[in-house]
């Protein structure tokens, strides 16, 4: 099995041809901080990737993964409206609470 190797100088090199708008000082400094706690490589290299193909993401945004982790992960890209699972979930939330309100207490 190969060894996975630090290539940070790389992932500069093209972030700044993916993303001209981020600045490399604030890539670099997200990516020392994820070193310093305690990310591997690749978990780093990973995250900063997905952040480049987000058109709204930030080197910030690693940052803030830095600190809390889950933060993005379970955040919502897409107004509940617009997932497919909302409505039937809100209706059957209505129906159940509805059902609930006809019950003494």
């Amino acid at each position: 099995m190969t060894e996975i190797r630090s290539a940070t100088p790389q992932l500069l090199d093209l972030a700044a041809g993916m993303r001209p708008d981020w600045s490399r000082d604030d890539l670099s400094g997200a990516l020392t901080a994820a070193r310093s706690s305690g990310w591997p490589w690749p978990r780093a290299c990973m995250t900063a990737v997905r952040l480049l193909c987000d058109p709204e993401a930030t080197p910030r945004d690693l940052l803030a993964e830095v600190r809390n982790p889950l933060a993005r992960e379970t955040a919502v890209s897409v107004a509940p409206h617009e997932v497919p699972e909302y409505a039937a979930a809100r209706a059957e939330l209505a129906a159940s609470l509805a059902a609930g309100a006809g019950e003494d207490r």
